[in-house]
């Protein structure tokens, strides 16, 4: 009877619970070496780049997969106020009880096979699959903008020293045209400029010496100075080039779409399981009960 009993119970349970479903997507981590700079423009020499991610590379996925920035991107994006209908999301409270909704249904675990599986539970099979593709789009984006924030750093900090070479040049240049007008000194006396530096000098006069001199002197420094800046401008059109949204660090071998049945259990194992508790703990009833009444017998 107690088994039974069990049974009705768990068929019971089994009809009146709201019935949750899980969708899931599956993606691989490219090598984001591929996307540095070193790699794309190679002139020294060849070095094996693998292109799937390492250990290391599905850890770092892993721990901005649990981050608060990406929670905090994703349940905006999948607009949770309107589907757990828990308040204001910019309410403090509201943002904590979404948070924890989507810490207790969200799933991220790598497989045998060096691939990651991210999931999603909700109560409807549609929320399901786009909160899992919408987790996996902004996982991406962060784990790419990573390397592209750095990058985008030392582009900044180089470009901001063609703007300092520029000016210096640009005062240099000045300087020259005078001093070449002034002392009508138009060769090329450059010691930098190897093969272009004129033995005719024409011209004379007080402080003639010191002009050439003082020529040779800036001409050096400034043809140096626009050496720098070509190599900077090549670096900056290099780095430019690693930081293309094109380049995409999460590739998408399974997409997450609505499913068609509910996860859990169903009813078969539902019932097994509940009968099983039923006639376990029963069994373990009778038999203490018995038990007792044989000690109660023995003291009598």
């Amino acid at each position: 009877m107690i088994t039974a009993i069990a049974m009705v119970l768990g068929g019971t349970f089994f009809a009146i619970k709201k019935k949750k479903y899980k969708s899931s997507c599956q993606f691989l981590v490219t090598n984001p070496l591929y996307g540095d700079r070193s790699t794309l423009f190679r002139s020294i020499e060849t070095r094996y780049v693998d292109y799937f991610g390492g250990d290391d590379d599905l850890d770092k996925v892993t721990a901005l997969a649990n981050s608060d920035t990406v929670k905090d991107r994703v349940i905006r994006n999948c607009q949770f106020d309107k589907i757990y209908n828990g308040g204001d999301i910019n309410d403090p409270k509201a943002h904590a009880f979404y948070m924890s909704i989507f810490d207790k249904n969200f799933s991220i675990k790598r497989t045998e096979y060096k691939n990651m599986e991210l999931s999603y539970i909700a109560y409807k099979d549609t929320d399901a699959a786009n909160v899992a593709n919408m987790a996996e789009k902004v996982l991406e984006e962060t784990y790419r903008h990573y390397y592209t924030a750095m990058k985008n750093n030392i582009y900044t900090s180089i470009n901001d020293k063609v703007k300092q070479l520029d000016s210096s040049i640009n005062v240099l240049t000045d300087t020259l045209a005078d001093m070449r007008d002034r002392y009508g000194i138009y060769n090329l006396i450059s010691p930098a400029r190897q093969g272009m530096t004129s033995g005719d000098m024409k011209g004379g006069g007080k402080g003639y010496g010191m002009a050439v001199e003082q020529i040779q002197n800036i001409e050096s420094i400034k043809d140096q100075l626009v050496s720098d800046r070509a190599h900077y401008i090549s670096v900056l059109n290099e780095f430019s080039t690693t930081m293309s949204s094109s380049l995409q660090y999460l590739k998408v071998i399974s997409t997450a779409t609505p499913p068609t049945s509910p996860t859990g259990l169903d009813i078969v194992k539902t019932l097994l399981i509940a009968g099983f508790l039923g006639l376990f703990f029963s069994i373990m009833y009778v038999l203490i009960i018995a038990y007792f009444n044989k000690l109660n017998a023995v003291i009598r």
